[in-house]
C-alpha cells in the first residue's frame, strides 16, 4: 500500500478520508495558522508539507472539513504524527480520539514500528494510545512522545 492509496473510514455520519483532493485548503490553513505549533510557518510551506504527507481529512455529514491530521512517514519504519485538530464545533464527541485511532490503525502504516510526535498540551490523549514521553526540547516546552510497536 502506498502513501497515495486512498482509504476511508465512517462513523456516525462522519468520514475520515486520505484523499488529498478533498481537503479544504483554506479551512485547514486557517485552523493550523492559529495553532502554537504552525503559526510561524508560511501557508505555502504548510500546504507543501501536507501534500508530502499521508493526510487524514475528517468530514462532517454535510461534507465540511471538521478536522485533520497527517503522518510524515517512510511507510515502513518511521512516522511523525502532526497537525491533528478538530474544529471546536465538532469537539466533545470523541472525534479527536477517533482520528488518532484511525491514523494509528491505518493499514497503509501497519509496518511502521516507531511513531513520534510533539505536544504542549495533549499528553493524556496520546498516552491512552500507548505513547510515552521521551524528552523535552526545552525551547517551547513541547515534549516529545513516541509509540513503539
Amino acid at each position: 500500500m502506498s502513501s497515495s492509496e486512498i482509504s476511508s473510514w465512517s462513523r456516525h455520519g462522519f468520514e475520515i478520508n486520505t484523499d488529498k483532493s478533498r481537503l479544504d485548503k483554506e479551512s485547514i490553513l486557517k485552523m493550523l495558522g492559529a495553532t502554537y505549533w504552525a503559526r510561524d510557518v508560511s501557508p505555502e510551506n504548510l500546504w507543501t508539507s501536507i501534500l508530502n504527507s499521508r493526510a487524514y481529512g475528517l468530514y462532517s455529514p454535510d461534507g465540511e472539513q471538521a478536522g485533520f491530521g497527517r503522518m510524515v512517514t517512510d511507510m515502513t519504519r518511521f512516522a511523525w504524527m502532526s497537525d491533528v485538530y478538530i474544529l471546536p464545533v465538532h469537539r466533545g464527541d470523541g472525534r479527536g480520539k477517533w482520528i488518532v485511532e484511525t491514523m494509528l490503525n491505518d493499514p497503509a502504516l501497519a509496518a511502521v514500528h516507531r511513531i513520534m510526535l510533539s505536544t504542549n498540551d495533549a499528553h493524556s490523549l496520546y498516552e491512552r494510545f500507548g505513547f510515552s514521553i521521551i524528552g523535552d526540547d526545552g525551547a517551547e516546552g513541547r515534549q516529545l512522545m513516541q509509540l513503539k510497536r
